[in-house]
């Protein structure tokens, strides 16, 4: 079994990067929608407005051929062979990317997981790739499907648990998210927008428990933690893919995705909370909490993540979303950097977002051994996830996906945006046992606050969001915009 079977490492990854080809012109796409009947002035002003306004790049994010409006104008062909073919290129693309970089053999993989959210074909994904790359008999395979952008994070507790039971093993996730079947051809407004913002994509990652593999390990997972907002009515509704009131399927969006997104993040970021924060932030809550119960008008503390992490990995689904969860993380700009370069050269690729996130970090900045990183995912259930990552070596390499950035720009030097998160020397190590003693006394002593449900808030407070609509003057846009903020949150 080995020294390390219980410990889940990172090996490798690679995210797929679409053909220059299939590169889709908003500008180009609005062209053609202005010269059809398909779509009124209102709605087609509604659209532009909601891609402005998302952060996604106007030429450099993709589409397949079967939605492009540069190959079939406002005619997409959705159907099952054209979201195979959309699936195969992906899926396929980025297993074989991670095989041919790893230098593993299809015959050396134990478990396979597959996630897409919308599209759901038989045989399943997971089969496809086990025989697309003749995988052997006795592969433990899975395929996770209607979780939302959530994907890419919470199925990383599932290969936690799959690969404690299976010492020994090595574990491929493969994310995606099949954009033909979800394309939305009608005109309902709170629908259309996941046409604004969705984008082709699929990431690969290779997870061990094998001794042999745990020198060439990037990372080690510390913790995962998932919550999950089903058995609420609303956070079960608020988003789901169903038919509009003309027979349209399409991804609906209520108008509370954003309430919800935050209720179920500020549990899990608050369960984390313990395994992130600084001892002196833990115990300036604690305290800070004893007093209002005597003194209410005391401000609630707000946490410093951005203190205590040196890399954050966001899911990049619209630009006010990264924006607010900046802002009450209290994270400075270089760290949502990586962030907001996957919305602007990819769009919002669902449960993918975060692996691209880390290429980029990867490719752009590098990591340093001992850098801790935390991965957040929310999608739709409303399901809600957090790991948190430790860098075991150095990582400064170029992702094929991130080439085209770096041949431009080179890479970040991380002293022109913020100093690293200085490490705690050897000599306090006496002094933090201590506080933690403290901590873990005074958690003890208050426990009935720790249970009673009371949360950080990660996302805009409700004057924060209303101010997202103002300067809007007409109720559609005020709910288009809603519908932005709040589709970037989920798949």
């Amino acid at each position: 079994m080995g020294l390390f079977s219980n410990r889940v490492h990172l090996i490798d990854l690679h995210c797929y990067k679409p053909p220059k080809e299939l590169k889709f012109d908003s500008e180009e796409a609005y062209r053609i929608a202005s010269g059809s009947e398909m779509f009124s002035e209102k709605e087609l002003k509604f659209m532009r407005k909601i891609t402005e306004k998302s952060g996604l790049s106007p030429t450099e994010t993709h589409l397949p051929k079967a939605i492009n409006p540069l190959y079939v104008g406002l005619k997409p062909k959705i159907s099952i062979d054209t979201s195979m073919d959309e699936a195969r290129m992906c899926l396929f693309g980025a297993v074989e990317g991670l095989l041919k970089k790893t230098g593993l053999k299809a015959s050396d993989v134990d478990i396979l997981i597959t996630c897409c959210s919308i599209f759901c074909p038989t045989p399943s994904m997971s089969s496809m790739i086990v025989n697309e790359f003749k995988m052997r008999p006795s592969i433990l395979s899975y395929h996770l499907g209607g979780m939302g952008c959530s994907m890419g994070v919470v199925s990383v507790n599932l290969i936690n648990d799959l690969l404690k039971a299976h010492p020994n093993s090595n574990a491929v996730l493969v994310t995606t998210e099949t954009t033909t079947p979800a394309y939305y051809t009608g005109t309902e407004r709170s629908r259309l927008v996941t046409n604004c913002l969705f984008r082709m994509g699929g990431a690969a990652i290779l997870f061990s428990n094998k001794t042999y593999m745990i020198p060439r390990a990037k990372y080690e997972l510390k913790s995962s933690i998932r919550i999950h907002q089903g058995y609420r009515d609303e956070a079960y509704a608020c988003i789901r893919h169903s038919p509009d009131e003309d027979g349209v399927d399409g991804i609906y969006l209520g108008k509370d995705v954003v309430t919800e997104a935050s209720r179920g993040l500020s549990k899990a970021l608050t369960i984390i909370a313990a395994r992130v924060l600084d001892i002196g932030q833990i115990l300036q809550y604690i305290c800070t909490q004893m007093i209002r119960k005597w003194v209410p008008r005391v401000p609630e503390f707000s946490p410093s993540f951005g203190k205590c992490l040196d890399h954050v990995l966001i899911h990049a689904g619209g630009a006010k979303v990264l924006e607010g969860i900046g802002k009450n993380l209290q994270l400075a700009d270089h760290m949502l950097a990586p962030s907001y370069s996957v919305l602007w050269n990819y769009g919002n690729v669902s449960s993918s977002t975060t692996w691209y996130t880390l290429s980029n970090i990867e490719s752009l900045r590098g990591v340093q051994k001992g850098d801790t990183i935390m991965q957040v995912g929310v999608g739709s259930g409303v399901k809600c996830g957090v790991n948190l990552w430790k860098a075991k070596r150095d990582v400064h390499e170029v992702h094929e996906a991130w080439e085209h950035v770096w041949e431009k720009n080179g890479r970040v030097k991380e002293a022109s945006h913020a100093k690293r998160r200085t490490r705690m020397l050897s000599s306090r190590a006496l002094l933090r046992a201590f506080l933690l003693v403290v901590f873990i006394l005074l958690a003890m002593y208050f426990s009935d606050h720790w249970r009673s449900g009371n949360h950080w808030d990660i996302l805009p407070k409700n004057d924060e969001r209303a101010s997202l609509s103002s300067n809007l003057t007409s109720p559609d846009l005020a709910e288009a915009k809603l519908c932005a903020v709040g589709l970037s949150w989920v798949g």
